[in-house]
């Protein structure tokens, strides 16, 4: 019972950290075309038309006031956090390490696939959103002791959490006769997209509108047909099968990309191990903002606090 009361705690914990990375990392965007709207608005004049409807117009500066109306408190918050943990991990000398960002990194990766983090942020800036995050769980547990035993008890008994099983990011394209399938990897080997071509052909409705995404599959899943990973097993990334036959229609599947499994060692995630115990035990807030008073944070807007 208390082995099932922990794996739920952590699950649920890995899906609140991982919707954490994504609001943050959709803000960063945000944040990001905001300054690219006010630098074309500077470069062009607040009167840079955007769109008209009738007599109306919309310029540059009324979608960037739009903008910072909708999340401009919001997005001053996330940046006055991120400089507050700059500050107060520098202060109190803790670090994260880089192998600490990769594995949180691979599993939210494989965890939220189809999210914003993988069609419109790079790489590097969810890895600098997870390293915020990571350094501010250090630093709010930095004083708090467990024992080895304790930290080697909780790895033995939910080291499957721990595991990360080969995956494959992949696509399909589904059709209803092998003809079709043929004429479909004829226009992919002809410079065809795949993705735009599964969202004009394919007749899966779940995700023709995605482009075919199917997200990340293990040879556990059973969403799919479980020969979409033997085919996938032998495929390159950013290379399609021949048509498969699938309960009587046909797919073309597509690897994006693969993903080694991996079982990491007890020595590798005792450090996380103690954040999560340490963080179950907290009470009030777990974010910057208890930091604010001793940084010296001051605003210059009214609402911003």
């Amino acid at each position: 019972m208390n082995q099932k009361r922990r794996l739920k705690q952590k699950w649920v914990w890995n899906i609140i950290f991982g919707l954490v990375i994504i609001n943050c990392l959709t803000l960063a965007v945000v944040v990001k075309q905001s300054f690219s709207l006010k630098e074309a608005a500077f470069v062009n004049g607040q009167a840079n038309i955007v769109a008209t409807v009738g007599d109306t117009v919309i310029t540059r500066k009324d979608m960037l006031e739009e903008l910072e109306g909708m999340y401009g408190q919001e997005m001053l918050t996330k940046m006055v956090n991120n400089e507050v943990v700059k500050q107060i991990a520098k202060k109190y000398k803790v670090t994260v390490s880089e192998q600490s960002v990769d594995r949180e990194w691979k599993m939210i990766k494989t965890m939220y696939s189809r999210s914003p983090m993988h069609t419109n942020t790079s790489e590097e800036l969810v890895k600098e959103q997870i390293r915020s995050s990571l350094l501010l769980e250090e630093l709010l547990v930095k004083d708090v002791t467990i024992p080895e035993t304790e930290l080697q008890s909780y790895y033995q008994e939910n080291k499957q959490l721990y595991t990360i099983e080969d995956s494959f990011h992949l696509s399909h394209i589904i059709v209803e006769t092998k003809d079709e399938a043929e004429t479909v990897v004829k226009e992919l080997k002809d410079g065809s997209n795949f993705t735009s071509l599964a969202m004009e052909v394919s007749t899966d409705e779940l995700t023709a509108n995605q482009g075919g995404d199917l997200g990340f599959l293990t040879h556990e899943s059973q969403v799919y047909p479980t020969v979409y990973m033997t085919e996938a097993a032998n495929l390159k990334e950013k290379s399609w099968s021949d048509p498969i036959s699938v309960d009587g229609k046909y797919a073309i599947i597509y690897l994006h990309e693969k993903m080694d499994g991996v079982t990491y060692s007890f020595e590798e995630v005792k450090d996380q191990i103690r954040r999560h115990l340490a963080m179950e035990h907290m009470d009030g807030s777990v974010d910057a903002s208890i930091f604010w008073d001793e940084v010296g944070v001051e605003w210059n807007l009214p609402s911003a606090q």
